[in-house]
């Protein structure tokens, strides 16, 4: 396979934007703020690409229109059926906001270097790991974690991969637009498993929201 220089600097720069948004994420979510955190994310996150795919030509029928306003209503209901915000709470939406912004670059820089496959994919993951490393560096955490976290970290690192992987061929294949809505729709998975493993249970808000998810993803695959 011939490499693309051009695709690989794209997903190296994709790759180190959204690992520092993943960070700032994790630092958000750490002041115990996920109703507050989550939607904001989620929302900048899908809120950039479809802006970017649609000002770059890409033509959406009217289903597809509906699928991605419900879409947008259905994430914010996901995420937003939690706590409401605490007072000193405008760090963890500035963090929020980065992640969303990280997020969103990275689906765009990624959609334009999928046609390379696995030197998209490689690129990616390279950028990610040297911006974590120097993040490590200038804030002076150990880029070692400890042993007993390392089976949860591999097993986060494969699943991450693979949705790396899912979400190139997607973007390949499919619109921009389109493909970062559906990847947007990650907070549902994250309410279940919550409840499976946490014995969280769902708000009414929530249900809300993952109905609508529901009928979003009927709209978008129906046109």
């Amino acid at each position: 396979m011939k490499l693309d220089p051009v695709a690989a600097l794209l997903a190296f720069a994709g790759g180190a934007i959204g690992g520092l948004g993943l960070i700032a994420f994790y630092r958000a979510m750490s002041m115990n703020l996920i109703g507050v955190v989550a939607p904001i994310t989620a929302v900048v996150a899908a809120a950039a690409p479809i802006a970017i795919g649609v000002a770059g030509g890409e033509k959406l029928h009217i289903g597809q229109v509906a699928g991605i306003g419900v879409g947008l209503v259905a994430i914010l209901l996901i995420n937003g059926g939690g706590r409401t915000a605490a007072r000193g709470a405008r760090a963890a939406v500035l963090l929020a906001i980065a992640a969303g912004i990280g997020f969103g670059l990275f689906f765009i820089l990624f959609h334009a270097s999928s046609p390379a496959g696995i030197t998209a994919f490689v690129g990616g993951r390279a950028g990610s790991a040297v911006a974590s490393l120097c993040f490590a560096l200038v804030s002076r955490v150990s880029p070692v974690p400890a042993r007993s976290a390392w089976r949860l970290i591999a097993l986060g690192g494969t699943l991450d991969g693979a949705g790396v992987v899912l979400y190139l061929y997607a973007t390949f294949h499919g619109l921009l637009s389109l493909s970062a809505l559906l990847t947007s729709f990650y907070p549902a998975f994250t309410v279940l498993c919550a409840r499976l493993f946490l014995n969280e249970r769902l708000s009414p808000t929530q249900l809300a929201g993952a109905l609508l998810a529901i009928a979003a993803i009927a709209l978008i695959a129906a046109t």
